[in-house]
């Protein structure tokens, strides 16, 4: 039950780059996640990848970077309740909210607004259009809906028991099992046509309290190079896992060999005691692989920006 904003005091401060707080905003995640029918916040892997994935380059850039673009709402009891966030430090924000204490939005809109957006030219978020509360807030602050640009799927994990085809030439592999990691961080510079995904970045990103080398799954070619990979990113306290990335190396695609990497990847889950598994897409090919994976669920993303 959402709590009335009358009955307690909160503060805010910028996020402090100390490891509590980083802490605290995942147990939020978690928190949120277990108390809702339908997903309101990010998943862990997604802060994990904020705070580690591009630490090096945000840092080298912005020695200040993580205090700038991540703010924090606490309880009089210093409990963590909400907090704002950048991944990148230019137009694109969220919000993330402890369930119980909506009616905060507001007051973190207005900061976002009143602070973290000065200088920009326009700011810009993303998040599901069954979010009703949501909508009604960004539009009462003149934000405009720029329509669905993405889908989040739900996949029941105990409906996968059989394999997908693949040809018996490859084979599927945990990095914690064979592969080598310059293979699989080539075939995803390549996948992503990213350079800053390079060694630096992978080493940075395996530092994640939510990376699991046995979690970074591979399709193997027959001469040992990474075609297809796939990181599940797990919460065991709700039994979920947020997948990503996925992709397949450009010489391979249209071979349905991500398909039967996410098809195994989510046998394996099962094996493992989650039930559920999420993939965010924002790609016609992505989405129509997300699609005939046969998720029970499929959440519409809405974009919202503010000119300023």
């Amino acid at each position: 039950m959402e709590r009335e904003k009358n009955e307690m005091k909160v503060h805010h401060t910028h996020y402090s780059g100390y490891k509590k707080d980083f802490f605290d905003m995942r147990n939020l995640l978690i928190e949120s996640y277990g108390k809702c029918d339908k997903p309101l916040n990010w998943l862990i892997g997604r802060l994990d990848n904020w705070r580690f994935a591009a630490f090096t380059v945000m840092i080298r850039k912005d020695p200040q970077f993580y205090q700038k673009n991540a703010h924090l709402w606490r309880t009089e009891n210093n409990d963590l309740i909400g907090f704002f966030i950048s991944e990148n430090g230019r137009e694109y924000f969220e919000l993330q909210i402890h369930p119980e204490y909506r009616f905060l939005e507001e007051e973190m809109l207005k900061w976002t607004i009143e602070n973290w957006a000065q200088g920009k030219n326009q700011i810009i978020t993303i998040f599901y259009k069954y979010d009703t509360a949501r909508i009604r807030l960004f539009e009462k602050y003149n934000f405009e809906c720029q329509g669905v640009v993405g889908f989040d799927y739900r996949y029941d994990t105990k409906n996968y028991t059989k394999g997908a085809d693949i040809d018996s030439n490859f084979c599927i592999e945990a990095f914690s099992q064979s592969y080598e990691y310059e293979n699989r961080i080539e075939t995803e510079r390549l996948t992503f046509s990213r350079d800053s995904l390079n060694r630096e970045w992978f080493e940075t990103k395996a530092l994640a309290p939510g990376y699991s080398s046995d979690w970074d799954l591979a399709v193997v070619s027959p001469d040992g190079q990474v075609v297809a990979f796939c990181l599940a990113w797990l919460d065991k306290k709700n039994k979920v896992a947020e997948i990503d990335p996925v992709g397949t190396h450009p010489d391979y695609r249209k071979r349905g060999l991500a398909k039967a990497l996410l098809t195994d990847c989510f046998i394996r889950l099962n094996r493992n005691g989650i039930t559920k598994a999420h993939i965010q897409g924002f790609s016609e090919p992505a989405n129509r692989l997300y699609g005939s994976l046969m998720p029970v669920e499929k959440y519409e993303l809405l974009k919202y920006s503010l000119k300023l």
